[in-house]
C-alpha cells in the first residue's frame, strides 16, 4: 500500500531542505522511514529524522555529507553508536543516519518496524527536479494510526531486547494504545533474553534486576551539550558531551 497522496507531499514538504536534497541525490538508496512520516501524518511534532542506506560506507559518506551541509565540525557533531551515526546541529532538526540495519529497497525498510503505525517509508524516484516521490506503508499502518493503536509486528531482526518496550512507553505518553496481545508480544521479545541456564523465572528479585538492566540499556532519553535529543536506536553509557564526539 501506499501513503495518499496528499500525505507522501505533506511529508515530503516538511523535509529540511538538505535532507530532502540528499534523498534526491542518492534516489533509490537513500530511504526515510518511521517516525517522522507517523508524527507528520498524525499532526505531531517530529523529534528526528530517521534515513536507511545500502551499507554502512554508503551511509557514513551520507551523514558526513550532511554535516558539512549544516556547516561542518564547528557547527555540528556526528555522534556514533553501534546502531546509528547521528547528526546533532543546534536549531536543526537531528537526523539519524541506521547503520545497524541496512536495506536496498523500501519493502526491506518498511518489514523493519516494530509498530504498524511506523511502517512507512518513502525515497525519490530519480534525480530529476520533477522526478516522483514513491512511498509505501503496511496495510495497518492508517487504521491503527487513526486509532492511536500500537499494534506489535515481532520484526525478525537483531536489536536490543528491551527497544521496543521502550518505545511502547514512549508512545503511551503520547496517548497512543495497546491491546494486551501486543503487550505480551512485547514481554516475550524482553523475557526471551533472559538465560533461563542461569537464571530461574521464579526467582522474581532477580528477574527484576535482569530485565530492569535490558531497558536501562536502550532508555531513548539523552542530553549532548544541553541538547535534548530522542534516540530510539541506542543511548552511550554514562555522560556524553562534545569533548566525547566523534567529529
Amino acid at each position: 500500500m501506499q501513503l495518499q497522496t496528499n500525505d507522501l507531499n505533506h511529508v515530503v514538504r516538511r523535509i529540511p531542505k538538505d535532507v530532502r536534497a540528499l534523498l534526491s541525490k542518492y534516489h533509490g538508496t537513500l530511504f526515510l522511514g518511521g517516525g517522522f512520516i507517523r508524527a507528520v501524518i498524525a499532526g505531531e511534532t517530529p523529534s528526528d529524522i530517521d534515513l536507511f542506506g545500502v551499507s554502512k560506507d554508503h551511509i557514513k559518506k551520507m551523514a558526513e555529507e550532511l554535516q558539512a551541509t549544516r556547516g561542518g565540525k564547528e557547527n555540528c557533531l556526528l555522534h556514533h553508536t553501534k546502531n546509528a551515526i547521528t547528526v546533532i546541529c543546534n536549531g536543526r532538526m537531528t537526523v539519524q543516519f541506521i547503520t545497524r540495519w541496512t536495506y536496498t529497497d523500501l519493502q526491506g525498510v518498511v518489514a523493519s518496524f516494530d509498530f504498524t503505525v511506523c511502517q512507512a517509508a518513502i525515497c525519490r524516484d530519480g534525480a530529476e527536479k520533477q522526478a516522483p516521490w514513491i512511498s509505501l506503508a503496511s496495510e495497518r499502518f492508517y487504521i491503527d494510526l487513526s486509532a492511536r493503536r500500537l499494534v506489535y509486528t515481532h520484526p525478525v531482526r537483531d536489536e536490543e531486547a528491551g527497544g521496543s518496550m521502550m518505545r511502547a512507553i514512549k508512545y503511551m505518553k503520547r496517548g497512543y494504545t495497546m491491546q494486551i496481545g501486543s503487550l505480551a508480544g512485547v514481554i516475550a521479545r524482553l523475557t526471551a533474553k533472559i538465560d533461563q541456564n542461569k537464571l530461574s523465572l521464579q526467582d522474581e528479585p532477580q528477574v527484576k534486576r535482569v530485565l530492569h538492566g535490558l531497558l536501562e540499556e536502550v532508555d531513548p532519553s539523552i542530553v549532548v551539550d544541553g541538547l535534548e535529543v530522542v534516540d530510539d536506536h541506542e543511548t552511550p553509557n554514562g555522560d556524553f558531551g562534545l569533548e566525547d564526539a566523534v567529529l
